[in-house]
């Protein structure tokens, strides 16, 4: 069989792999018929001049009004970096007093990000806010969201679908809440948006939509947001804070190109600005391809949570690929994932005290339905883990809850999950992988299985930049 060679992502250094021929190899890259916008800081103030379902920042708030500006943590790329600065602009020009805005990491169950964390550019990838801005506002008016701390949380009451309504008081203490976020390929929700559903939750008001029975759910596998049923959860809860507090939550939402660049931006009431956003990000992310019988992608040093020695990590890498898909999967069931990865079995202690524990419990039934009932409640009121998440910036104790309940469609959906290069063959053994020494023993193992000739579809650069969403034939 011939052969082509092409660089893929490992750690911190792209390897050259051999693959063969046939092979389908996606990169990320702009689309030529969709440029960039060419000034995002002049689409952003358009976005506010003609919101939609709300009416102007300038008629939303006065002299008086106490303003929060929420916005995705750092983990998150979004145009906070550009949008803080304007929106701190218009507040002032409509009389707002510079004293009464406070400013809001909207942190879910992250961790809780140190002040070095929102300067510069986060984990040398990109800007987070601008350094004076951070300055003034720390530590006074400036809130890092505390998902278990019940003196900065509300009982708002449950969602038309059952789920705990728990949130950031801050959301009740201001006259305007503005959230800052983007849209972006998410396998929670097909999209990202819609912030504070999650970002100012409690850990217990996440759980109630992050549970199994819901992200494992038959619509909660793909990435089309409009039939899916996390994101259905996401808009009930979104109704019920906006039904408390008595006040709509002002969005401004931008959509990256695959490259980071800013396609467009959306302003004004979640549930009018959804529909716009995800035309504009459906045109520069979604990615016609036929179904695959072999998926092989490359792991940068970074996979969102933490870095790719993780094996939970891992997992989670495979996850993000096999439900970014719509019409069908893009893995036929029991094809075969191939990961190019350094993971060598270390689980920061510090950052994610609670992802050892989790492991742990997870080897004993391989079941994320099981650590989650089994096991929440243990996580969860830990005095030590819940010490470590308030005060020393770790993740929540439950976090690694989430992860499971999505990786388990990786696991179940693949014939086998296949780490090549990986460093410690006994972490990729418990998290329910195989390891291979080269990608070319992985190759000759998933051909085995799958049989000659297959359909191998190779995303060297899938988390280098923004992820895609495939369109499977």
């Amino acid at each position: 069989m011939s052969q082509k060679k092409l660089f893929i992502d490992r750690w911190d250094e792209p390897i050259e792999i051999s693959v063969p021929q046939s092979s389908v190899v996606i990169q990320a890259e702009s689309k030529p018929d969709y440029p960039a916008l060419d000034d995002p800081v002049a689409a952003i103030r358009r976005a506010l001049a003609a919101p939609l379902g709300m009416p102007p920042l300038r008629e939303l708030v006065g002299p008086k009004s106490k303003v929060a500006i929420a916005f995705d943590d750092p983990l998150k790329f979004s145009p906070k970096y550009l949008a803080v600065p304007v929106l701190l602009e218009e507040l002032e020009r409509a009389g707002v007093q510079r004293q009464n805005i406070t400013l809001v990491s909207a942190n879910g169950t992250h961790d809780k990000p140190p002040k070095e964390d929102f300067k510069g550019f986060y984990r040398g990838q990109y800007p987070v806010l601008p350094d004076e801005i951070v300055d003034e506002f720390w530590p006074d008016r400036f809130i890092n969201h505390d998902a278990h701390n019940p003196d900065t949380l509300i009982k708002m009451g449950t969602s038309r679908l059952g789920d705990l309504v728990e949130h950031d008081r801050v959301l009740v203490d201001s006259d305007l809440t503005i959230y800052i976020g983007s849209v972006m390929p998410l396998i929670w929700g097909g999209y990202s948006g819609e912030g504070a559903a999650i970002g100012l939750a409690s850990a217990r008001s996440i759980y109630s939509h992050h549970k199994y029975e819901v992200i494992g759910a038959t619509d909660s596998v793909h990435s089309d947001p409009r039939t899916h049923e996390f994101r259905r959860h996401k808009d009930a809860i979104m109704d019920r804070i906006e039904k408390f507090i008595g006040k709509k939550v002002f969005y401004l939402n931008g959509v990256p190109d695959p490259v980071g660049n800013w396609a467009g931006f959306f302003a004004g009431h979640y549930k009018e600005i959804q529909e716009p956003a995800w035309e504009c990000a459906d045109r520069r992310h979604l990615r016609g391809v036929a179904q695959a019988d072999i998926v092989i992608a490359g792991l940068p040093h970074y996979v969102w949570y933490a870095d790719t020695r993780n094996p939970i990590v891992n997992i989670v890498g495979a996850t993000m690929i096999l439900r970014s898909w719509r019409n069908k999967p893009l893995l036929r069931k029991g094809g075969v994932m191939i990961l190019v990865s350094k993971c060598d079995g270390y689980i920061d202690p510090a950052k994610h005290p609670s992802y050892a524990r989790a492991f742990d419990l997870f080897q004993k039934t391989h079941s994320a339905h099981s650590l989650e009932q089994e096991h929440f409640e243990t996580l969860y009121s830990d005095s030590n883990l819940a010490d470590k998440y308030m005060r020393h910036n770790a993740y929540h104790p439950v976090h690694p809850i989430w992860l499971f309940d999505e990786n388990q469609y990786a696991l179940d959906h693949s014939g086998r999950i296949i780490i090549a290069t990986a460093e410690n063959p006994e972490a990729v053994a418990k998290i329910g992988a195989e390891h291979a020494a080269t990608v070319e023993t992985a190759m000759e193992r998933a051909v085995e299985l799958v049989g000659e000739d297959p359909r191998i579809l190779v995303l060297p650069n899938f988390f280098s930049y923004v992820p895609m969403v495939f369109l499977v034939e």
